[in-house]
């Protein structure tokens, strides 16, 4: 999280992170709503992983033909083994990117804080670092590793929130999803991502209502500061 001292003549980052299904994105429309029901400035970015890359476009493309057989579903089991036997074009493309990742976010997050606008996000690098955990295999300790590497290099939020689920209510609530144990893996990351961060864990089976005053209520006096 950011210090006093750096949140003082910024903007403010709010997140939003969880596993599919979880209602993070309710959250954060519902917060971005309130916020500028109160005259701020606010933007409401989608700041999870996208395939489309925006750098080295070409490069990526062939990569991604090489690992994952043109499935962009990256978290299909058959397609993690493809992962797992080229780790070499593994490491390039997750350096790759995270490389894009963070050039995205620059223009996305990092600017509109600079001139003071607030900045809700619905997922953000906590989110892509979980992927890449989950695609790689990687241990926990690496995954945590590789997350305070980014934030190195990233906008640190001010406040995030973890909507935690359990996998069997989340699976049902999307068609989207592998499997239970998929959103199992992932939720567990999450939740140690959440120990290391410092992140709020809101309880995702209560009330949507509920937990728009919980979030109103931790995140708008930041947000509204000395207005």
């Amino acid at each position: 999280m950011r210090t006093e001292s750096e949140s003082a003549s910024k903007g403010h980052l709010v997140c939003f992170v969880g596993i599919d299904g979880a209602g993070k994105s309710t959250l954060a429309r519902a917060l971005t709503a309130i916020v500028e029901q109160q005259g701020i400035e606010c933007d409401h970015v989608w700041g999870g992983f996208s395939s489309s890359f925006i750098i080295f476009k070409p490069l990526i493309g062939a990569l991604k033909a090489s690992l994952f057989s043109g499935n962009d579903h990256m978290e299909v089991s058959k397609t993690k083994g493809r992962v797992l036997k080229s780790s070499r074009l593994s490491a390039l493309y997750q350096y790759l990117a995270l490389t894009d990742y963070t050039i995205r976010a620059v223009f996305k997050i990092k600017l509109p804080l600079l001139f003071g606008r607030q900045v809700i996000c619905d997922r953000y690098v906590y989110d892509v670092i979980t992927s890449v955990g989950v695609v790689l295999d990687y241990p926990m300790d690496k995954t945590l590793a590789l997350l305070r590497r980014c934030l190195a290099f990233l906008p640190k939020p001010d406040l995030v929130f973890l909507v935690d689920l359990p996998e069997t209510v989340a699976y049902r609530r999307k068609d989207d999803i592998v499997s239970p144990e998929f959103l199992s893996i992932r939720r567990e990351i999450y939740l140690q991502m959440a120990r290391q961060e410092g992140m709020t864990i809101l309880d995702g089976n209560c009330d949507v209502g509920e937990l728009e005053q919980l979030v109103v209520t931790k995140a708008l006096p930041l947000m509204m500061g000395d207005r």
